[in-house]
């Protein structure tokens, strides 16, 4: 999973095996270790919500999406979905979960369980 942070916007990016185990387990987490300390954030599918909720919880970014809503985005072609979400102070975050695709230009990273990206092959 890849994770995004600018102002007051998170955009997720989930790649094939990402999927799978939110598919299979519910729920898919990242965590990245910063000195002794570490900062986890998880998706998770829950049954009981009919909208997307977030919560943080010391270092730990907790993100509910309703399940139906997710199983139909991962059973389809949809690259992603967004959501808005009010903050108790009256400001508003702004989501965004998508497929990661890969690059079209070369990379010095691991995209074996990218999606294959539809403008692949494209010119303008």
């Amino acid at each position: 999973m890849k994770i995004r942070i600018r102002g007051n916007s998170i955009r997720y990016r989930l790649d094939k095996a990402d999927i799978a185990t939110l598919e299979v387990q519910g729920k898919v987490e990242e965590e990245t270790c910063i000195g002794a300390g570490a900062l986890h954030f998880c998706i998770r599918a829950r049954a009981d919500i009919q909208q997307p909720a977030i919560r943080l919880e010391g270092t730990a970014v907790h993100l509910s999406i309703p399940a139906e809503q997710l199983q139909a985005w991962t059973g389809s072609n949809l690259t992603g979905f967004d959501a808005v979400i009010t903050n108790p102070d009256g400001s508003v975050l702004k989501l965004l979960v998508e497929k990661d695709f890969k690059c079209l230009t070369e990379r010095d990273e691991d995209e074996s369980q990218a999606f294959d990206n539809p403008l692949n092959g494209h010119t303008c």
